[in-house]
């Protein structure tokens, strides 16, 4: 635990050499207190013995973010420094940038809360000030804290409001006419998109794809913005590597990225830039490449010291040598991600900063209530005759919100238990996932100890039937849908990685789906999972081989408050009788057993191929 908390605390480090050019926007003399010891020592004496003035809010600020790269407690003290100095001086934009780079610091160490609070009050704080441009450039970085707390979860609550403060960014600097700050909030906008599309609204790759065109539009015409050259052709990249599937064209956009951020000493964006490449070339089985710029990803992350980067590239290490069927190593490294991955989730830490928001929240709609009553009061000063009903109507006033605020209390308490319950569930499915990749991970390895065919035949079985379980798991804690699964995208999920596991290509198979009910409660559409498993495992066996076209049709559709799943092929067909007859084969008796649990039917038709016809009333289980 020490040592995860180490690991957490260095992850601030990592994220400064990007943020300088931002931070440099707001104080001209930043990157060059950054770059110069010298200057940083000199500085330091001029502290101590200067005046206390606005120049001195101004001295303390460069003097914080000169320590960014070496002590984050030193940032923060002396940012605090800053903001008190600032505040008794009332000068608010030293106050707004001291805000900033604790918001920033913050952030990165994972405290949300704090960066949160920090954050919003920097917005505030550069509004009053008139510094519209730099108010809007804090509503980015609220932004980020949001897309940051989702993770890989991709918790929708927080994407919407990660979305919504973009969204705001972006319109004000259009009003501004800021190109940089518009080609960094459409970016932003693209990759949020992008994050929604995971969850399965798959539409929304189209949509980040318009946001990262017409940010290069925008570099294109003015030339501003260019420094966000590098994340646009990352971004844009991914796009191709999981909509397109044009892996050739997303290297085209990656090596871009990649020759840009080498010039620039972009480090952090270099480790974005190394596992998409590293992710390609394992779509088109280069795996030597693959593992090469995966391990380059894991070197660049380590040096970052950035936890989050650092569980993305063991992630990547381990789907490189997954894909190479070197199964010892992607086991190694996925405990590796496990691992990092239980550092950073954090129930406690989310709840308190949806709190905080709620606070923030309500504090403003009360600030609004109490200037509009003290407008109403102001007017009726002057009628003095109707203070005996002003006092009435005071007294049913406080009567009023003291059972507004207890009504309002208790929808807080429900609505916290909601989100605490929602939380606990997400992170259970993501658990119970987890533990049955391990468990496939292990029956992988096993196979590589034996000898027996017959043995290794069933391990592999084994292996898909846990894997059709973990799908049925992940599909949940990826979505808000807690008890349901989306069919469609199960189905085609599970079809397509039992194709790969027997060594068909998509090219040279014919796969139809016909999902009509596409959202089933999860007692039922595991065991109908299982047994599409079994029954297209048994197809991809037995049935093609002499067929020149394979192809296999999965239909689940209801009508007469029933549903009926069809699983047919073109193969050869079996013998029907043979197939009734009693049999010790395992599949076979799993087919059995999982028809009772769903109270279901079944027919098996053996001419023009095998298809089995499985009737499951909407009542059962």
């Amino acid at each position: 635990m020490i040592k995860k908390a180490a690991t957490l605390k260095k992850c601030q480090e990592s994220y400064w050499r990007g943020w300088s050019l931002m931070l440099s926007l707001f104080f001209p003399l930043l990157s060059a207190a950054q770059s110069s010891p010298a200057y940083r020592d000199s500085l330091e004496k001029i502290i101590s013995t200067g005046r206390q003035d606005t120049a001195m809010v101004g001295r303390l600020n460069i003097l914080a973010s000169s320590y960014a790269l070496s002590n984050s407690d030193t940032v923060l003290s002396i940012a605090r420094r800053a903001y008190s100095l600032g505040k008794r001086l009332n000068y608010d934009k030293g106050v707004a940038l001291a805000l900033l780079i604790e918001t920033k610091t913050s952030r990165l160490a994972g405290d949300y809360a704090t960066a949160l609070q920090k954050g919003l009050e920097c917005q505030r704080t550069y509004e009053k000030s008139g510094a519209f441009s730099q108010a809007a450039f804090a509503e980015v970085e609220v932004g980020m804290i949001y897309k940051d707390m989702a993770s890989d979860n991709k918790t929708m609550e927080y994407l919407t409001r990660a979305v919504a403060y973009i969204k705001d960014a972006l319109d004000k600097f259009k009003k501004l006419q800021d190109t940089a700050g518009m080609v960094l909030s459409l970016n932003m906008s693209g990759v949020l998109s992008r994050d929604r599309a995971k969850t399965g609204q798959r539409f929304y790759y189209d949509t980040a794809f318009a946001y990262y065109n017409r940010a290069f539009a925008l570099i294109a015409r003015s030339t501003k913005g260019r420094e966000y050259f590098g994340r646009l052709n990352n971004n844009i990249s991914q796009f191709n590597l999981e909509y397109k599937k044009d892996y050739p064209k997303a290297l085209e956009y990656l090596f871009k990225a990649l020759a840009f951020n080498l010039a620039e000493k972009k480090v952090l964006s270099l480790s974005y830039n190394y596992g998409n490449i590293s992710n390609a070339y394992v779509q088109l089985k280069d795996f030597k490449n693959a593992i090469k710029y995966a391990r380059l990803m894991v070197a660049t992350t380590t040096k970052e010291n950035s936890p989050a980067r650092i569980q993305n590239a063991y992630s990547q290490m381990y789907v490189a040598f997954q894909a190479n069927g070197r199964m010892d190593s992607a086991l190694r490294y996925y405990i590796l991600y496990d691992s990092i991955s239980d550092m950073l989730t954090n129930l406690s830490k989310s709840q308190q900063v949806m709190k905080l928001q709620l606070q923030f929240d309500t504090s403003k709609k009360e600030s609004e209530i109490t200037r509009l009553e003290m407008e109403g009061l102001s007017q009726k000063k002057s009628i003095m005759l109707l203070a005996g009903f002003l006092i009435f109507l005071i007294a049913l006033a406080a009567t009023i919100a003291w059972l507004y605020q207890r009504m309002k209390r208790q929808k807080v308490q429900i609505e916290s238990q909601a989100d605490r319950l929602q939380a606990v569930m997400k992170e259970l499915h993501h658990r119970v996932k987890n533990n049955l990749q391990i468990v496939s991970s292990l029956l992988s390895l096993q196979t590589y100890k034996l000898q027996d065919s017959e043995a290794i035949l069933v391990l592999k079985e084994s292996q898909q039937r846990v894997q059709a379980m973990s799908l049925i798991h992940q599909r949940l804690y990826t979505t808000d849908l807690l008890t349901a699964v989306n069919m469609k995208e199960y189905i085609t999920d599970l079809a397509e990685t039992l194709l790969a596991s027997y060594g068909f290509g998509r090219d040279d198979f014919n796969l139809d789906l016909k999902i009509e009910n596409e959202i089933l409660d999860v007692e039922k559409a595991l065991p109908i999972g299982l047994l599409i498993n079994e029954l297209v495992s048994n197809a991809l066996k037995y049935a093609y081989k002499n067929i020149s076209l394979p192809s296999l049709t999965i239909s689940l559709t209801n009508c007469n408050e029933q549903l009926t799943l069809v699983v047919k092929d073109n193969g050869e067909g079996i013998n029907v009788e043979e197939w009734k007859m009693k049999g010790s084969s395992f599949g076979k008796q799993l087919i059995k057993v999982l028809g009772k649990q769903l109270r279901a039917s079944q027919t098996v038709d053996g001419q023009n191929g095998t298809s089995f016809t499985i009737v499951i009333p909407n009542q059962a289980a």
